[in-house]
């Protein structure tokens, strides 16, 4: 003879989802914490990052202040004025991004104190490696140092169009926002 199971709702339905919900909110408080902890330490380590990056593009430059600027139109995401160490002038810095092939394309242009880029940088860690990847090398960026007018004319990797655009209008947007702060 065949025994016959009693199933119920609870047994059948109810019992999964009160564990499936139990775990969705230990995991999600296991979530919340892990950011609550890691958030901090993120932050911190783009700021790092960030100063680096504008140390890097305007070498004279020992400190920075960013300037306001109403970037609302264009790429550019700061604007900073660099001081050597004896708080005179050193030039500026120009932060923008832009889309490029593989995702965003962050530039940091550095300044004279005239307005003429001495130093480019671009993150094109998403982009293409062996074509995208070249457009931020330092032997391509050197293409921009010395402009203070337009970079339009300035031909970067051919094949890698997405990126070469995302690199030159931040260029451009940033040569727009130091005759602005100027």
């Amino acid at each position: 003879m065949e025994q016959t199971k009693n199933n119920s709702f609870w047994t059948d339905m109810g019992k999964p989802i009160v564990v499936l919900v139990a775990i969705c909110i230990v995991v999600s408080a296991l979530l919340g914490l892990v950011h609550g902890v890691t958030a901090p330490v993120i932050a911190e380590n783009n700021r790092i990052t960030a100063e680096n990056n504008r140390k890097l593009a305007l070498p004279t430059g020992a400190s920075f202040e960013e300037l306001p600027f109403d970037g609302s139109d264009s790429s550019v995401t700061g604007v900073f004025r660099g001081t050597d160490d004896t708080g005179a002038l050193a030039g500026y810095v120009v932060t923008a991004s832009n889309k490029g092939y593989g995702g965003d394309v962050v530039v940091t242009v550095g300044f004279d104190e005239t307005g003429k880029i001495v130093n480019v940088l671009a993150d094109v860690g998403t982009e293409t490696t062996g074509v995208g990847s070249k457009v931020g090398e330092l032997s391509t960026l050197a293409k921009f140092v010395g402009i203070s007018g337009s970079a339009n004319d300035v031909t970067l990797i051919s094949g890698a169009t997405y990126t070469s655009n995302a690199v030159r209008s931040g260029v451009n947007d940033a040569l727009a926002a130091v005759a602005a702060v100027k």
